[in-house]
């Protein structure tokens, strides 16, 4: 089922900068992963994604997000809600 995570994230806008290149999220897509989005308010930021399952949404946090915050000693703690989405429309 389609998923969706909204992270309140107390990094600022270099060190998401920094997170993303380090994926080279921006070329290389993770399996799974239908939209990500980023904004920064009040110096820190807010991330929205879509993933076609939770699994998919897991393993790209285990394999890929958690060892690139670990690489730039950034916190793997952060406030993350997670959603099943009962209806997407994707153009």
């Amino acid at each position: 089922m389609p998923t969706l995570r909204i992270v309140n994230s107390p990094m600022n806008r270099a060190t998401y900068d920094a997170t993303i290149a380090r994926m080279d999220l921006d070329h290389v897509h993770p399996l799974g992963l239908i939209m990500h989005g980023a904004t920064e308010v009040d110096g820190h930021m807010l991330i929205a994604q879509v993933w076609d399952s939770e699994e998919y949404l897991r393993k790209y946090t285990e394999e890929r997000l958690n060892p690139a915050l670990d690489a730039l000693s950034q916190s793997l703690d952060f406030d993350s809600t997670v959603f099943e989405l009962e209806h997407l429309v994707t153009p």
